[in-house]
């Protein structure tokens, strides 16, 4: 039977892998999936450093990306000098906003690729259009999905 602590450590493994897929690094990734399994949600430098047993520098680095890319935040209190990082309420936003882009780019080489192509094996061009069709809905979607979220 897993401890709770055994639990949590497998689960930000876990999520820290998916964040990964979204182009952060395995640490960037696990100190964001920590954020949001640990209590309370702040965390100091240090307390991150312990945590993961990394070096100073490695959580450094991660927490000045995240920092530079607003998906963490930190605050002070009045008696305490240190800064507690947390995750931010714009983290899905910032990465929805990067799906979009990506999906944007590879329809613009989509559209180029069909213009290149010549019109004796039209079943191709139809699929690259189809996928393009498909792109435009999801891409709809999307944006909806993130003016609601917006307007929360």
């Amino acid at each position: 039977m897993l401890t709770q602590e055994k639990r949590i450590r497998e689960t930000i493994e876990e999520t820290g892998k998916v964040f990964e897929k979204f182009g952060l690094t395995p640490m960037q990734g696990r100190i964001i999936s920590y954020f949001t399994v640990s209590d309370p949600p702040e965390k100091t430098f240090d307390e991150l450093v312990k945590y993961f047993k990394a070096s100073k520098s490695s959580v450094s680095n991660s927490l000045n990306y995240l920092l530079q890319n607003k998906i963490i935040d930190y605050k002070t209190f009045a008696s305490d000098r240190k800064r507690y990082f947390f995750i931010t309420d714009s983290f899905f936003r910032i990465y929805f906003k990067r799906v979009l882009e990506n999906v944007t780019e590879l329809k613009e080489y989509a559209y180029r690729t069909v213009s290149m192509r010549t019109p004796e094996y039209p079943m191709a061009s139809e699929k690259i259009l189809k996928w393009i069709e498909n792109a435009n809905r999801f891409q709809e979607s999307l944006e909806n999905t993130m003016e609601a979220i917006q307007n929360e």
